[in-house]
């Protein structure tokens, strides 16, 4: 709130202004100032003018100070929200990818957006409330107070005081009753994002499948299950005011029995029916300013709990200034499991700068988890990693990270144009060296035939270009960055057999001098590589060379003669 301080102390104040102008204000418009006008056959024109003018300056105060107190607030919780979503943001952008196992895209869209403003809703409107109608009440109060003082009606106090614990009863009540109804309907916002958010990323397959219709019911069956929850929270929303209009009409019903039996003037009672209104007014708003704090309340929970979600992985306090590193790395004892699921046992390897070690074992046996502990994706459970002797503990995740290079089987691209997209790997780089990039991953041809060239947009996550195409631009990133470390994720698996002719040209190139883990699931792939790391069951069982590993060891056998039957 610091940067917005001053604006949100002249909101309150313009708040207090709007309270004292309708609390105390009107009734003293209807007590002494009207009376003046028709109990008065002598009144001066210049008397009359300035009683006439009253009802405008009050009305003046009460409109300024109302839409400066409102705007300044929107004002601020805008600041607020901004401030929030942007905390939000950042803090997904530290959490540990573990995290994202655990959790859908579309809830966290849902808390990134959806709760962020319905907190800021509940803020501005609770900010906007908060003062006015207190002050109000309190203005209101006062001249019900001093109106019965004056004639000794002290019962027409007693039944405003009376009511005042009558009307907080649905208020409590309600309150609790919405918290938790709309933290249902937000968790159900979040089904809906995740189902359109999947569906989205899945466009292809589900016409290819024909799953159009149970994806359309899933998503109906989702949104009327969020539409019975919203309706709940509208049941609570709008039952509270006619509750505490019941209460209020009750009060002026007694008020009315009264002044009869007293036969109290009429002048006096209207101007304290009025002075009633006025109290009652602002404990129904206050009424519905309570369920929607609880609304807001129950979007900050969930807010909170991703903003106190703990981050394991992060940079020391005191990091070691690495330099430049060649690449040797070791490991010492590593383990590492998925919550309660073991994938890799005591392993101990050393792989020495400037080799190409490929990574061969069944599906599971642990090899993506190997090469995603060095960039520390996923933090160890027991033992070190050290590259150049220095433990990875010890340094920055991005002086790590800038050591590392990364080609996955499914690179992701920006939608943005082919040349922001291969500036990725070094945002730093001058155009001759995002060109000379392109030209070592072979993808210089095919970017200059396209229609806008380097400039043209690749669409979300690369759609308008092939799959080799997107390999190529994936592997110009990494010549870009020009890592000493290079990490592949099977960067041809997937391609025809043009398109990864011209990739096994450019990785010959580019693992030159780099210390190269491949993480193989086809045989041909690993023809470069210096040795081979052979896992099975979170163990590296065996090494070496393809055809010591092929007289030697039977697992690899059988993975080798299975591939190629």
């Amino acid at each position: 709130m610091r940067p917005v301080l001053p604006q949100f102390i002249l909101a309150v104040i313009a708040g207090i202004f709007y309270g004292i102008s309708t609390g105390l204000g009107i009734p003293t418009v209807v007590k002494w100032i009207y009376p003046k006008i028709f109990d008065n056959d002598t009144i001066q024109l210049s008397t009359l003018i300035l009683i006439c003018t009253i009802p405008t300056l009050i009305a003046i105060i009460r409109g300024l100070s109302s839409f400066t107190n409102s705007y300044l607030v929107g004002y601020c919780g805008q600041f607020l929200l901004c401030k929030l979503s942007i905390r939000v943001f950042e803090k997904i952008q530290n959490l540990p990818l573990a995290f994202f196992n655990k959790n859908r895209p579309g809830e966290l869209i849902a808390r990134a957006t959806s709760d962020t403003g319905l907190l800021q809703t509940s803020l501005v409107e609770f900010a906007q409330e908060i003062l006015k109608q207190p002050t109000t009440l309190i203005g209101a109060a006062a001249s019900l107070t001093y109106l019965c003082i004056e004639r000794s009606d002290i019962a027409f106090l007693l039944i405003f005081i009376l009511a005042i614990p009558i009307c907080i009863v649905p208020i409590r009540f309600t309150g609790k009753k919405l918290r938790s109804k709309a933290w249902k309907m937000q968790h159900q916002i979040g089904e809906l994002t995740q189902n359109l958010t999947q569906n989205l990323g899945a466009v292809r397959e589900i016409r290819a499948f024909c799953l159009e219709n149970r994806e359309l019911k899933r998503y109906s069956d989702t949104f009327e299950e969020f539409s019975r929850r919203f309706l709940k929270v509208i049941k609570y929303n709008v039952i509270l005011t006619p509750m505490i209009e019941v209460v209020a009409a009750f009060g002026v019903g007694m008020a009315l029995f009264y002044a009869f039996q007293n036969r109290i003037p009429a002048d006096d009672f209207i101007a304290t029916v009025i002075t009633l209104y006025l109290c009652y007014e602002p404990i129904k708003k206050l009424g519905r300013l309570h369920n929607k704090v609880h609304e807001g309340l129950a979007g900050l929970e969930r807010i909170e709990t991703l903003l106190n979600e703990p981050i394991d992985i992060q940079d020391p306090e005191n990091p070691v200034d690495v330099g430049t590193l060649q690449g040797n790395i070791t490991f010492t004892d590593i383990s590492f499991a998925y919550e309660a699921t073991p994938v890799l046992h005591g392993v101990n390897e050393s792989l020495q700068a400037g080799k190409t070690y490929a990574l061969v074992g069944p599906s599971g046996a642990g090899k993506t988890t190997f090469a995603n502990l060095i960039p520390r994706f996923y933090e160890a459970c027991t033992g070190d990693i050290t590259i150049d002797g220095i433990n990875i503990r010890s340094m920055r995740l991005h002086d790590l990270r800038h050591h590392i290079s990364i080609v996955s089987q499914d690179p992701v691209l920006f939608n943005d144009t082919v040349y922001n997209n291969i500036l990725v790997g070094n945002p730093d780089a001058d155009k001759a060296e995002v060109l000379n990039a392109a030209k070592n991953a072979y993808a210089d041809r095919f970017i200059e035939e396209l229609e806008d060239g380097y400039e043209t947009m690749v669409g979300e996550r690369g759609t308008r270009l092939s799959g080799g195409q997107k390999q190529r631009i994936a592997i110009a990133r990494a010549f870009l960055k020009n890592a000493p470390i290079l990490i592949l994720d099977e960067a041809t698996s997937a391609l025809d057999a043009n398109s990864e002719r011209f990739i096994q040209q450019a990785l010959e190139t580019l693992i030159r001098n780099k210390t190269v883990i491949l993480i193989a699931h086809r045989f041909s792939s690993i023809k470069h590589a210096d040795e081979i790391l052979l896992f099975d069951k979170g163990k590296i069982i065996d090494r070496g060379p393809h055809e010591v590993l092929f007289a030697n060891s039977e697992l690899y056998q059988s993975l080798y003669k299975n591939q190629v039957q």
